[in-house]
């Protein structure tokens, strides 16, 4: 009997095994992306990518490049079924606008933890009909009517960095502005603000949270029935096996009454007639009730939070980074808000403030410098794209990173130099290098909040230049450069850790 069970479980094992090295035959020799280039080992089975991945933490976007270089060309298949391709003017091909289709690929919508979020929905269709309910909220237009709002933010950090200079503190970058940003998306899309920057110093939880769902990202992608049972375990449990998930849970309540109370006041029709927040927005009535879901609303707007606050504090961050290593560039800055402020005796607004061509340059060289996005986001092409000599199947996953297009020598020569100088260069040429900066995504499925994001960064921007001089605390330009691929990026130790303080108070 033991012996007969034996060979059961000897014989399961042989077809598990015979079936796996069938599969990797399949997969290097005959797959429909067998003939593009990338190493065997790789291309085999999903274990190189796991091991990159999970196991090392975040090292396949490495492979990646090491595999460009290695094949000396743009293209590469980095795992059976993906490719990931590192050219500026094919990028519009593969993140085409609404008149083309592309879909989200599937292993990317496991890894979200949000499925039924826009950002994670699959289908094209779909994600258009989730687009469309939202891109009113975010326009530019409606972001100018909130101007005065995140103004007012902008001023009470301005103050909290005073204090923080008259006590001699030193601050943590992206808790700092991971305050702010929260303030600013939490007042806007939940119509209440969390205001992290009235809390003593700048303890702003909810990056560490961020930090946490985003160092599980591979791991989702891998095991997401485990994440799933994870969700439907009791607090008491979730907290004694991590105890610092509890703000994520407290951020949990809080978003689900908020959904719970936007769907009843729907219901009750007791509601404002303009649509003045993102709950007032999923739950108009034009909207499909199957749409309207607890669940919907939640996921929804947990990713809102999430891609608003951490993008943006991290890219503000590393503009305090150059401007402490870049005094010239501070300098000039300084010279040409101080024109504008001359001429005019109210405060530069958002509008006339991206009229001024260094503050627009020196903006997009920082956001072409530190691009927060470091993963491949690989979409789905519904048609073959013929790129060069090689045919792309329709169906294919095709990625590729922006950290690694703006960082493109044939776009951007000398790509690791910061020189704000290069777009007003390329402007006086004709060129217009924009159309390459890909910091935001663009395509039919771009950042939905980039408008936000530009307000926000314009108006800190300004108010750091006009107010402080700053000096960075064990901490350099390197704190800021990725290692690790998270979909953000990260350094070597999992941070993005960088620490500074007020040296001097302008004005004061």
């Amino acid at each position: 009997m033991v012996l007969g069970k034996f060979a059961i479980a000897a014989s399961f094992a042989i077809v598990l095994v015979a079936y796996w090295l069938l599969r990797v035959v399949y997969n290097i020799f005959f797959h429909p992306l067998s003939s593009f280039p990338g190493p065997r080992w790789a291309v085999a089975s999903y274990l190189s990518e796991f091991y990159y991945d999970v196991v090392k933490g975040g090292l396949q976007l490495k492979k990646v490049v090491e595999m460009h270089e290695r094949y000396v060309g743009p293209i590469v298949r980095y795992n059976p079924d993906e490719l990931h391709i590192n050219d500026p003017f094919f990028y519009e091909k593969i993140y085409a606008g609404a008149g083309q289709k592309r879909e989200k690929d599937y292993n990317s919508q496991l890894s979200s933890g949000v499925q039924f979020a826009m950002v994670a929905t699959i289908g094209h269709d779909l994600h258009r009909q989730r687009r469309g309910y939202l891109s009113s909220l975010f326009s530019k237009k409606s972001i100018s009517e909130i101007e005065p709002s995140i103004q007012a933010k902008v001023d009470k950090l301005v103050e909290k960095l005073k204090e923080a200079h008259h006590m001699g503190e030193t601050l943590i970058g992206v808790l700092v502005f991971g305050a702010l940003t929260t303030d600013v998306v939490t007042h806007y899309a939940y119509g209440k603000s969390f205001e992290e920057l009235d809390k003593p110093g700048f303890p702003c939880r909810l990056e560490h949270d961020v930090k946490g769902m985003l160092l599980s990202l591979h791991a989702r992608r891998y095991f997401p029935t485990i994440f799933r049972v994870l969700t439907l375990l009791p607090e008491w449990a979730l907290v004694r096996l991590n105890p610092d998930v509890v703000s994520y849970l407290d951020l949990d309540r809080r978003v689900t009454q908020l959904s719970i109370e936007a769907i009843n006041s729907r219901k009750s029709e007791a509601r404002p007639t303009k649509n003045a927040n993102l709950f007032d927005a999923l739950t108009d009535s034009s909207i499909p009730t199957h749409e309207r879901t607890v669940q919907r609303l939640k996921d929804e707007s947990q990713l809102v939070l999430i891609a608003g606050l951490d993008t943006t504090a991290r890219f503000l961050t590393a503009v305090v980074c150059y401007l402490v290593t870049y005094p010239d560039t501070l300098a000039k800055l300084r010279a040409e808000l101080h024109t504008m402020t001359d001429k005019q005796e109210s405060r530069p607004t958002w509008s006339q403030l991206e009229t001024l061509p260094y503050l627009t340059a020196f903006i997009n060289e920082a956001l072409r410098c530190h691009c927060s996005i470091t993963s491949r986001f690989p979409r789905v092409p519904l048609e073959p794209l013929v790129y060069k000599d090689w045919v792309i199947p329709a169906g294919t996953s095709v990625g590729a990173s922006p950290w690694l297009l703006n960082r493109h020598p044939d776009v951007f020569p000398d790509p690791d130099a910061f020189r704000p100088e290069r777009w007003l260069e390329a402007e006086a040429r004709g060129e217009y290098l924009t159309r390459y900066l890909v910091t935001f995504a663009k395509g039919s499925r771009g950042c939905l909040g980039i408008n936000l994001a530009y307000a926000e960064l314009y108006l800190t921007v300004t108010a750091l230049v006009q107010n402080f001089d700053m000096e960075l605390v064990d901490s350099s330009i390197a704190n800021i450069i990725p290692v690790r691929d998270f979909a953000l990026g990260f350094d070597k130790d999992y941070n993005f850790g960088v620490n500074f303080r007020i040296s001097k108070v302008l004005n004061e």
